[in-house]
């Protein structure tokens, strides 16, 4: 075969091959009188995608439709609940719409047409149920959060010094509740002396009351050798509010009543009635930084000027590893009426690296 004959073939080939294509596609008629030429992915819930070649998936509001074209069998329902199954051909001169079914051939009218899939796919009531469903299990479903955090810094010389402090928390959330534990400690060392040793722990339960208003319930213990502090245990419930809650943004509030024990150990004690008023932050600033904040006020009932505020403010940083993260941050503390010979305020500035895993 020459030259010419093996061009001629070729382009036979491509035409065939081009011819083959449409015919598996379809086309759309509206009612400006465009014609959309691709394939039909599904109509539904008022509107009609479909995938072409030239802008990809277009989706067109089904009350502008007149006519669909389909060389692909497709169920379509009509609003009568009744179904055909079929091919779908469009006269360009009339705009009479035929579908090609079982019973022969049938004059459509776009205007009811309710729904139309691939033929021996699901109905799109039944992906619409399945994907309800799939959204309320994972909605119930628990994602469980693991936080360890850690820091520290040690010398040696003219001065041995060892600075080391932690946390754990572990988080359970549902879009129904939040239950929060955390365990954390800071201990620091002077030329083999302790300097700093304090312990403190507690749980945070949250139940939504509506989207945004929650009841919660918490408890907190402590003990601080050089505040003299054999413990401290907090209890309070109360109410609270989102006023932000976004995926990347949050700030909510709390307002409740508790009662605090203290005992120290020199023998002395107190119990007090308190108020607790709490505050939580947290803004997604850029993906490679996070910035987060709560405090906490807890005056007590008979005398305002004794309370404890409790701060704590930081910036995170991700690095590499997704699980991996850098916090920068400053906690403060001030106690209005100490035990004799202990400052009222304690600032703590640390850098430290937290590990993370949700589940």
């Amino acid at each position: 075969m020459n030259r010419r004959g093996v061009l001629f073939g070729g382009l036979v080939v491509l035409f065939l091959t081009g011819s083959a294509s449409l015919a598996r596609g379809g086309a759309v008629y509206t009612s400006d009188g465009s014609k959309l030429v691709g394939t039909i992915e599904r109509w539904a819930d008022g509107k009609l995608v479909i995938v072409t070649e030239f802008a990809g998936r277009v989706e067109v509001d089904a009350t502008k439709v007149v006519a669909v074209a389909s060389a692909e069998p497709v169920t379509v329902q009509f609003d009568s609940g009744d179904r055909l199954v079929g091919t779908m051909t469009v006269d360009d001169t009339s705009g009479t719409c035929v579908m090609e079914t079982a019973l022969g051939p049938l004059n459509v009218q776009a205007g009811k047409v309710v729904a139309v899939w691939k033929a021996g796919d699901e109905s799109p009531e039944v992906l619409a149920v399945r994907a309800e469903t799939e959204k309320v299990r994972k909605a119930l479903t628990p994602v469980w959060t693991l936080k360890i955090e850690a820091g520290g810094n040690m010398t040696e010389g003219n001065t041995d010094t060892l600075d080391a402090r932690g946390r754990l928390d572990v988080n359970r959330k549902t879009q129904e509740d939040l239950l929060q534990f955390f365990l954390a400690a800071k201990y620091n060392e002077r030329d083999d002396r302790r300097t700093t040793n304090e312990y403190r722990g507690g749980v945070n339960y949250e139940n939504q009351i509506t989207d945004r208003a929650y009841w919660y319930t918490r408890m907190e213990m402590e003990f601080d050798e050089f505040e003299n502090l054999d413990l401290r245990a907090t209890a309070a419930a109360g109410v609270g509010y989102y006023w932000l809650k976004r995926e990347d943004h949050e700030y909510k509030t709390r307002l409740g009543l508790g009662y605090r024990h203290e005992s120290f150990d020199n023998g002395a004690s107190r119990d007090q009635g308190v108020i607790d008023l709490g505050m939580d932050y947290r803004l997604d600033v850029a993906p490679w930084m996070q910035f987060v904040h709560s405090s906490t006020y807890s005056p007590a009932f008979e005398e305002f000027d004794d309370y404890r505020l409790s701060v704590d403010t930081a910036l995170l940083f991700p690095l590499k590893s997704e699980h991996l993260k850098l916090k920068l941050g400053m906690q403060n503390e001030y106690n209005s009426r100490p035990q004799r010979g202990i400052d009222r305020l304690d600032n703590t500035y640390y850098a430290n690296l937290v590990f993370e895993l949700t589940r």
